[in-house]
Order: structure tokens, then C-alpha cells, then sequence
């Protein structure tokens, strides 16, 4: 009994604090964790073999409820399964705990069998690492932020079988500890500034959109951000693409950048750190992460936002959409002239995808989704990690994020699929959910074929995925027009082949512009 006592204890703490879903990976050592949770029928359970496709399930599923998630996983290296979803969730300010089981204390530094140093195994990027061995000893949450990931190391003896276990009661939840992040008080005037929004927090959306009307400043928004589609910022969204940004500072428009939320993927924001450090940059984020290594003015909390004044010129907005408007125009002419081109399918993608649920999977889908004219649809939600990850878990967190009451549509790249080939486990676990899965299949990594000359770093093959739809009975259909778009499965795989030849066209004629 005193296992599954130590699990109940555990288990019920966690609960206390608002934990309501749990990933399973059993095993043997954390069998007692997994037997309480079983008898505890009030819980939402999702089961897994692989602890990286939980762990990153984990972070989808805390994107849709916006409550903390634990995976519980057994001894030894499949707790170090667990680091990328770790690290990603801490540049993300996602709250994922990280239950696992360990052998005896004593049994540190043996090499004993799945005996591995488990505590501070995820060094800086958990909030703390609490480490129990008895039911007499604390769990002390009060280090535990909410905005980072949280470790619980359960260490059991033997025998870990035998007995009852106790279920878990869902009582009231004890109020988080509350860690204030003072804003700095020196405040900025933002001289004829451009917004660059990245991914917002859970409530951030409104105030943003409040605050931005009230500035009248234009605005880059990342498909992430949640705010494209919104018809109070239709008269302030650049359309035209990143290359608007780069065109307003070029003709000497705009003299500032204001970044609110998460840290922007284009290139124009790592050109901040050398060829363009000249200019001011202020951000608001969830964190403390201001982006870049160089000087600039950082504010957490979207309270933030009142410290910050404006001096925008007569004519200055005007001038910026003159230049964004002729940019949309060609880009728009460049997708008509070649439709079966990689950054065209963005496009006609979008079209079906309007007003769902939306998950972008990796570095080239993201840029290029947010490069096409499509500023103005809305979707129901969308998500996607760019905290510290291109290319990790990125299929499994698309199933956690996904939802019964929508479409749910996920595009990735073919060596990011590759990459979470165990991700279809959990879809049959899922409640009747329509599932598009888009891999844009260019046979490699062709976002660094403008970036280096060696064919190594592409990765290319000839793979196609249409028996690892098989595999887990999937559908599956390979799309090579537009058209073959309009009517589709509910849950499907589909593979999408871009035109080479038309690829290379477009981006030629694209960096002409």
C-alpha cells in the first residue's frame, strides 16, 4: 500500500492545483501513478507508448483549455524523452507538469537498471523540480509559476503492486500562487512605430486589439497572432508580407518597432540584431524573453501597453499601405501566374480553412502562410510552437489542439511529419473529430535552399505517405490541383506536391520584387 498511498498523495495535490487531464506512458515503476489515475473516473486519461508524443499532445491540449496538463511517465531515459516539449513550453509560457516516477533515493548514482539522475534533469527550463520519497513529506507548489513547466519526481519502492488504490476527489481548487513581473517604469515614445505581432496568451487578444485601434499604427500580424480577420485592424494590417516591414524602414517610413507577444519568426526580426540594430525597439510580451541580444525596451503584461506613448506623423499610415498595397498586388499576381506553385498552395489553402480551427506546423509553412494576401480571413483558433522549435512534436500537439466542434486542419512539411511518425497513435482516442492533415511534400528541407549551397543540409528523398496513412487506418489522397480541395474525408491524410519548377519561378520573381 504505501505505493499507491505515495501516488494518491501525489496525485491528489495535483489535482488540488487544477490538474484535470493526465498522459499516461506505463510502465512498471509508475504503475502506481497509472492504477490511482484508472480508478479515478472524473479525470480525462489520454494513453501513449512514446512520452515525446504525450509531452507535445500536452502542450496542444493546454493550448485548447488553457489549464495545466501533466504526462506521467516511468524511470530512467523516458523522462529525458520529455526535454523538447519542456523547452519549448518554457519559451512558450505553457504550464506543462512533468510527473515521474523514479527508483529509491538510494539508488542514485548506481547505474542500477532504469535508474538515471532525474532531479534537475530539465535544469532552468522547469519553475522547480520537487522531489518526494513519502507521503510525509511537502509538496510545496509556491515556486511553481503557472507560466512554466512544473517537475514532480515520485520516487517508489517496492512493492509497487498490491492493495486498493484510493480514487482521486476533485475538490475545489487552491488558488495558484501569484508571481507578480513588475513592468519597468521608464516609459517610450514610440516614433512613427510598426507593430509586429507574434502569438498572443490566453486574454490578450481583446486589449491588444484596444490598444492598437487607439495607436492607428500599421501592423505586421503573424498568422499566430490571432488577430488577422479582425475587421476593427482591417484599416491598419500590412497584406503584402514581411517585405512590407523591410519596404517601410528601406523608404524611411517608419523609425520604430513596437513587438507584442511572442517572438515573430520572420527575417526581418533577426535583421534587428545586426544590419538593422539602429533602430528602436520596444516589446510587450507574457515573459521576460525580449527576442534579441541586443538593448531594447522590454515590458510583460499586456497592462504594459498604457506605459507606452506615440508620435506618428501626418500621412505616416497612408505612405506605409501605399507601399503594402502595391506589394499585395504582385504577390497576388505571382499566385495567379503560377497556382501550383509552394506559396500558392498556402493560399488556396486558406480558402478551406476559413473560420476552422487551424494549426501551422513548421519554419517554412508559417512564413509562407503568413506571405500570401490572406491577412483578412478569420479562423476559429489557431496555434502553432515557435518558442524554441521548428520541427518537434509539432503532429502530435496539432491532435492536442484540435476540437470535435470544428474542422481541425494541421500543415506541416514532409521532414517534419517524418519527424512525429508516432503522432496518429492517439487520434483514435479522440472524440469524432475531423482531422486535415496537410503535408506539403517538396522532398526535403527546401526552406535552406536559398540559405546554403551544400545539398546536405536538404535532406532530400523520395518518400510519400501514403502507407503511413494505411498504417494507422487513415485516408488518404494525394492532391496535385487546387481543385482536388473541394471535397475530402473527415480524417485525412493529405499530401500535397507542390510544382518544382513553378516553386522556383515564384520565389525567383518574388525576391525581384
Amino acid at each position: 500500500m504505501k505505493s499507491l498511498d505515495l501516488a494518491h498523495f501525489v496525485l491528489q495535490n495535483l489535482v488540488d492545483q487544477g490538474v484535470r487531464e493526465f498522459c499516461l506512458c506505463a510502465g512498471a515503476r509508475n504503475s502506481p501513478l497509472v492504477l490511482t489515475l484508472e480508478n479515478s473516473k472524473e479525470l480525462k486519461l489520454f494513453h501513449f507508448f512514446d512520452e515525446r508524443s504525450a509531452a507535445f499532445f500536452a502542450l496542444g491540449r493546454m493550448a485548447r483549455t488553457h489549464q495545466p496538463v501533466a504526462v506521467v511517465t516511468t524511470s530512467g531515459t523516458a523522462v529525458s524523452e520529455m526535454l523538447s516539449a519542456c523547452v519549448e513550453a518554457n519559451y512558450s509560457s505553457i504550464p506543462l507538469v512533468l510527473v515521474t516516477a523514479d527508483r529509491p533515493r538510494s539508488y542514485r548514482r548506481t547505474g542500477a537498471p532504469q535508474t538515471i539522475e532525474q532531479v534537475g534533469i530539465f535544469g532552468t527550463y522547469v519553475d522547480t523540480c520537487i522531489d518526494i520519497d513519502t507521503i510525509d513529506e511537502k509538496l510545496d507548489f509556491s515556486l511553481w509559476s503557472r507560466q512554466r513547466p512544473l517537475h514532480v519526481n515520485v520516487c517508489f519502492d517496492e512493492p509497487l503492486y498490491g492493495g486498493v488504490s484510493q480514487s482521486i476527489q476533485l475538490r475545489p481548487v487552491r488558488e495558484p500562487h501569484q508571481t507578480t513581473l513588475e513592468a519597468p517604469s521608464a516609459q517610450r515614445v514610440l516614433k512613427n512605430p510598426l507593430v509586429i505581432v507574434g502569438p498572443l496568451a490566453p486574454g490578450w487578444v481583446e486589449p491588444v486589439i484596444e490598444f492598437l485601434v487607439q495607436l492607428g499604427a500599421p501592423i505586421y500580424a503573424e498568422t499566430l497572432s490571432q488577430l488577422r480577420g479582425e475587421s476593427r485592424l482591417e484599416h491598419l494590417l500590412l497584406h503584402g508580407g514581411e517585405k512590407s516591414v523591410e519596404k517601410a524602414f528601406q523608404h524611411g517610413k517608419a523609425q520604430s518597432v513596437l513587438r507584442v507577444g511572442g517572438v515573430p519568426t520572420l527575417r526581418f526580426w533577426r535583421d534587428l540584431e545586426g544590419k538593422l540594430s539602429q533602430i528602436p525597439v520596444s516589446s510587450v510580451a507574457v515573459n521576460d524573453y525580449r527576442g534579441l541580444s541586443r538593448a531594447s525596451l522590454h515590458f510583460i503584461g499586456h497592462q504594459s501597453l498604457r506605459r507606452l506613448k506615440s508620435e506618428i506623423s501626418f500621412g505616416f499610415l497612408d505612405e506605409i499601405m501605399a507601399i503594402d498595397q502595391g506589394l499585395r498586388f504582385k504577390i497576388q499576381a505571382l499566385i495567379e501566374k503560377y497556382p501550383l506553385a509552394e506559396p500558392s498552395w498556402m493560399f488556396h489553402l486558406n480558402r478551406k480553412v476559413q473560420s476552422q480551427n487551424l494549426y501551422l506546423g513548421n519554419s517554412l509553412p508559417i512564413r509562407e502562410w503568413d506571405l500570401v494576401p490572406s491577412v483578412m480571413t478569420k479562423y476559429a483558433s489557431v496555434f502553432g510552437h515557435r518558442g524554441a522549435n521548428g520541427i518537434d512534436g509539432q503532429i502530435s500537439s496539432f491532435f492536442g489542439f484540435s476540437s470535435s466542434n470544428r474542422e481541425n486542419w494541421c500543415v506541416v512539411g514532409d521532414l517534419t511529419a517524418l519527424y512525429d511518425l508516432n503522432a496518429l497513435w492517439i487520434s483514435r482516442q479522440l472524440d469524432s473529430v475531423k482531422h486535415r492533415l496537410v503535408i506539403i511534400n517538396n522532398g526535403g528541407g527546401m526552406i535552406f535552399k536559398n540559405i546554403q549551397k551544400s545539398e546536405i543540409f536538404l535532406n532530400r528523398h523520395q518518400l510519400q505517405f501514403q502507407k503511413w496513412a494505411e498504417m494507422f487506418s487513415w485516408d488518404y489522397l494525394k492532391i496535385e490541383k487546387p481543385d482536388q480541395l473541394l471535397q475530402i474525408p473527415d480524417s485525412v491524410v493529405l499530401e500535397v506536391q507542390p510544382n518544382d519548377h513553378q516553386s522556383e519561378l515564384w520565389w525567383s520573381e518574388y525576391q525581384k520584387l
